[in-house]
């Protein structure tokens, strides 16, 4: 079978297309021909090495794919030969077929197409996080959003204009097309991060924000939420738009992990939060995001990904690193 391996931790030049033998499956797993694998940060991760390097390589890569189970371990119950499903291993999903425990399946809905369906089970967790769990968004709320149109950022702001009636959203991306896009999602305003100032441009917007001890409980200006993906050089100037008492969900690093002083703002109150959606892993909150996501996918119009051929894999990796790929980005395998 075909399939895409990580030879060595680092640059996208360590990726490789090539051949790879097809996988038995245990009495206990299923066989599942793959048709599309997602792509996700954390693939960039894996091949980076991060938050380990403790697995040897050559092996391959992939944390999210959906297809048709192939066949079926005598010790598995519940699973038929031919089922739709979605399979969220820890590597190995850009491949023609993967073994896999039941454990990791998820049943796809008929109505879901198999690529739209990447979509959701893991960015769409992490948005229902970002805007009921985590930043407790509320009617009237102000909200800035980084990397709007990408996997996560895109369903985030899908879910803010959708479930909410009076929530404001000022989404950033990288190119006119992308903010285009954004403005047909609903997005209120938008800024160009590569030809406009963004802090210069929300203070246009919603005007300067009450800060420092000067100001006291004051609170103009500015928005409610930053949900922030990017970090690098924006966590030494997001504080600088974010209201006294606001809220400031921090839960990536793609521009770099940057330098965090909160000294700079400590008078204005802001909650800064750190997050990731593992830590949530079994949790009430879990289950609740989890029939989020199931009654969204019977209910709402879903995004069309951006597909790619699996050979593309190194140059795909490299775009989307760059923050030149829009949406949801899968391979068709």
């Amino acid at each position: 079978m075909k399939a895409v391996f990580i030879d060595n931790y680092g640059g996208t030049e360590n990726l490789r297309y090539g051949d790879a033998p097809t996988p038995e499956p245990k009495p206990d797993e299923v066989l599942v021909k793959v048709e599309y694998a997602g792509l996700r940060w954390g693939d960039v991760m894996a091949r980076n090495g991060v938050p380990s390097r403790a697995r040897p390589t050559p092996f391959v890569g992939g944390q999210e794919a959906t297809g048709i189970i192939e066949s079926v371990g005598h010790e598995v119950r519940g699973w038929k030969k031919g089922a739709r499903v979605m399979v969220m291993p820890f590597g190995g999903a850009f491949a023609e077929y993967i073994a896999i425990h039941p454990s990791r399946l998820l049943p796809v809905p008929d109505k879901v197409p198999l690529e739209q369906m990447l979509a959701y089970p893991v960015n769409m967790r992490t948005a229902y996080y970002m805007v009921y769990t985590w930043a407790k968004i509320r009617e009237g709320d102000r909200v800035l959003l980084h990397a709007a149109a990408g996997g996560v950022g895109l369903i985030t702001l899908q879910i803010l204009k959708r479930r909410f009636k009076d929530v404001s959203v000022v989404a950033i991306a990288s190119t006119e097309e992308k903010l285009k896009l954004l403005k047909a999602e609903g997005a209120d305003h938008v800024i160009n991060r590569k030809t406009q100032n963004y802090v210069d441009e929300v203070l246009k917007i919603w005007g300067p924000k009450a800060t420092g001890f000067a100001a006291g409980g004051e609170q103009s200006g500015g928005v409610d939420v930053s949900f922030n993906g990017v970090s690098g050089d924006t966590l030494s100037t997001d504080w600088q738009v974010i209201r006294k008492r606001g809220r400031w969900v921090i839960y990536g690093f793609s521009a770099g992990r940057g330098n965090l002083d909160t000294s700079k703002f400590g008078y204005d109150g802001i909650t800064v939060m750190p997050f990731s959606s593992i830590a949530w892993f079994g949790t009430p909150e879990f289950a609740e995001a989890t029939a989020f996501i199931q009654e969204w996918l019977e209910t709402e119009a879903l995004i069309k990904p951006e597909i790619h051929p699996l050979a593309d894999m190194q140059q795909v990796q490299q775009a989307f690193e760059a923050g030149n790929t829009t949406g949801k980005v899968v391979f068709k395998v």
